[in-house]
């Protein structure tokens, strides 16, 4: 990770969760979000699951060990969660041994990275999981972006990806078990009390044939 996303995340670390899911909005991205992991993890219960980039401890529900860049965002995930286990180190060289996890999970990290790092971001997750495991990760749609004309300011979620790019990346280390997609309609455009009665309808879009121009892309990529 850069050194200006984690010292973002610690500025930023006891607001998170209030300024980003404390609102319709943020709540209408976590249910979509939980379902999705609830339906893939529903097989790890009881076993070693990783969330990489856990940040506050948002998912960590789902998984026995965290691992983020941000010691401020650990300590909220500690405050919450402590009973996990817990690490501040580097996405990239991940302070695990071989085939050490089930699944691991890494919402809302690839978008933050350097598109040149997302093999290695797969590389690491290869080598710490178990042959059968999968690895959950989100990333902005291409597509979606190039449909409406979006650019990035910054770094902050700059990079999107469409799905051939990420199977190419995947090769033969890698099968594709799920792609799916996350906040179709322009949520943030309706009223606040309308939201929670369209995520059925964004929810049934998202899995469709335009699932490519949601927001994000979930996968769930499963270790040959």
């Amino acid at each position: 990770m850069q050194p200006d996303i984690s010292a973002y995340y610690d500025r930023i670390a006891h607001l998170y969760d209030t300024d980003r899911f404390g609102n319709t909005y943020g709540q209408f991205i976590d249910a979509q979000e939980r379902a999705i992991l609830s339906q893939l993890l529903r097989q790890t219960l009881g076993q070693r699951v990783l969330d990489v980039g856990c940040g506050t401890g948002r998912f960590l529900n789902y998984a026995t060990h965290g691992l983020d860049a941000s010691a401020a965002m650990l300590a909220v995930a500690r405050q919450k969660q402590p009973e996990k286990h817990l690490t501040q180190g580097d996405f990239f060289a991940q302070p695990y041994e071989n085939e050490y996890f089930e699944a691991a999970i890494s919402m809302h990290v690839v978008m933050h990275i350097a598109s040149t790092d997302l093999d290695k971001l797969l590389a690491e997750a290869h080598r710490i999981l178990k042959p059968g495991g999968q690895f959950i990760f989100d990333f902005p749609s291409k597509p979606r972006r190039t449909l409406l004309g979006y650019k990035s300011k910054n770094w902050h979620g700059a990079n999107a990806y469409a799905l051939p790019e990420v199977q190419a990346l995947a090769n033969a280390k890698w099968q594709i078990h799920v792609a799916q997609g996350i906040l179709f309609l322009p949520i943030h455009r309706f009223p606040p009390f309308v939201r929670p009665f369209l995520r059925s309808f964004d929810t049934w879009l998202c899995r469709s044939f335009l699932k490519k121009y949601a927001s994000y892309i979930v996968v769930s990529l499963v270790k040959r």
